[in-house]
């Protein structure tokens, strides 16, 4: 992918992970700063997806309520949970 592409496909992802329910901003956004870059092909479209849930739906996963259909989207969510379980001590405290 070209640069100005990848540029303004870190702009769209930034945009998507502000959500209605605040609480899911910081995960969101930190795991995409830190972590995107790291991932596969597969692991960021999976991301990609996740990003295109409800925010009620993306807190239930993240907190464990329920676990998401889409094996790919589980993986991030368990990516998600442990990246931010290290940098501030998890969704409750965000």
């Amino acid at each position: 992918m070209t640069d100005p592409m990848q540029q303004e496909r870190m702009v769209r992802l930034r945009w998507a992970c502000r959500r209605t329910l605040q609480v899911l901003d910081r995960p969101l956004g930190n795991f995409l700063r830190d972590c995107f870059h790291a991932l596969d092909m597969g692991e960021q479209f999976a991301f990609e997806r996740l990003l295109k849930s409800g925010d009620q739906e993306i807190l239930d996963w993240l907190i464990g309520n329920r676990e998401p259909r889409d094996a790919g989207i589980c993986s991030i969510i368990v990516k998600i949970r442990e990246h931010n379980d290290n940098i501030d001590g998890g969704v409750t405290n965000a």
